[in-house]
Formats: structure tokens, sequence, C-alpha cells
């Protein structure tokens, strides 16, 4: 059993280094199997795919970051949103590579798991705040989603040394004063 389980990790390991190296760029199977010491059934047993690998290693990465950030709890879903979008956004500009994943590869009904947990953390926080959405929760969850997604790919772009995080913060005030009503506070 203890075979199995080192075996997973490395593979996850192996998977984070080569996603890591290749900013944004393609990882092969056999570059992974090769540098874990394992043949490709191996890698398809544990996680179906390769896709299935490289989305439970960004997964991993995200939780993590989010453990590491964890912002004391607040009672406004509003304000909450507006702290999941910063951590958002601080994520992909810290890590480049895991982000490209996410979101570079762009096809019909395929959405990477982390994006949907992100959408599902979004819509949970703003349940809690029907009153004062001037749309559903849900309509507001992917409109905060698409948006904040495209500020970071423009922040990436942008990276040389400075970020300027002020983007994120105009791009999120006008976002969350779009789907707020305006009797409601930010």
């Amino acid at each position: 059993m203890a075979e199995k389980v080192s075996t997973r990790d490395r593979l996850l390991v192996v998977g984070a280094d080569l996603l890591q190296a290749a900013q944004g760029g393609e990882v092969s199977t056999r570059a992974i199997t090769q540098a874990a010491g394992v043949q490709a059934p191996t890698l398809y047993h544990y996680f179906g795919s390769k896709q299935g690998l490289l989305d439970e290693v960004v997964s991993h990465g995200f939780h993590r970051f989010l453990e590491e950030h964890q912002a004391s709890s607040v009672d406004d879903p509003i304000e909450a949103v507006a702290r999941a979008w910063d951590m958002h956004v601080r994520f992909g500009v810290e890590h480049p590579a895991f982000y490209a994943h996410l979101y570079a590869r762009v096809e019909p009904g395929y959405k990477c798991g982390v994006v949907s947990q992100v959408e599902l953390m979004l819509l949970s926080s703003l349940e809690g705040a029907v009153g004062q959405l001037t749309v559903s929760p849900a309509d507001a969850a992917k409109t905060i989603l698409a948006a904040s997604s495209g500020v970071v790919i423009t922040m990436i772009g942008e990276l040389d040394g400075t970020v300027d995080w002020a983007l994120s913060d105009r791009t999120r005030d006008a976002i969350l004063k779009s789907l707020v009503k305006q009797t409601a506070s930010l």
C-alpha cells in the first residue's frame, strides 16, 4: 500500500515540477511518466488521464495557496466575494504556469475542476447576498469569474517585475458595483 501512495505522490510532484517548468506550455505524458519512473498505465490508474493528473496538481496548489492566505471570516457576502477576487488574482499572478493550465485549454463543455470549485465558492458566498444583487447568484458568480480571470491573464501578460494591483482593484470594484444594488454597501 505504501508503494501506491508514494507512486501517486511522485506523479503529483513530477507533474507540478514539469507544469511549472513548462510556463504554460504543454507537458507530455511521456515526460511525466519518464521523470516519475513509471509506465503510462500507472498514471492512468491513479488519475484517469494526463489532464486528470495536471488538474489535481493545480487543485492541490490552489487549495494550499488558499490555506496559506486564508483571510479572516467576514459576515458581509459582498466583502467575502471581494476578498475571494483578490485571492484569485494573487494566485494567478504568483503562479502563472499553474494559472495558464487552468485557462489555456479552452474547449466547449470543458471546465477544469479548479475553475468549477472557484465558481461554487463564489456561488456559495453570493447566495447569502440574493437581496443585494441585480442578477441571480449564478449569473453574478459567472460574471465575477470571467472578469477576474481576464484580469489575471492581462496581469500575467504584463509581468515585468512590477504588478499593477490597481488594475485588479478598479476592475473588481466596477464589476461588483454593476452586480450589487446601489442601496447595498460595497
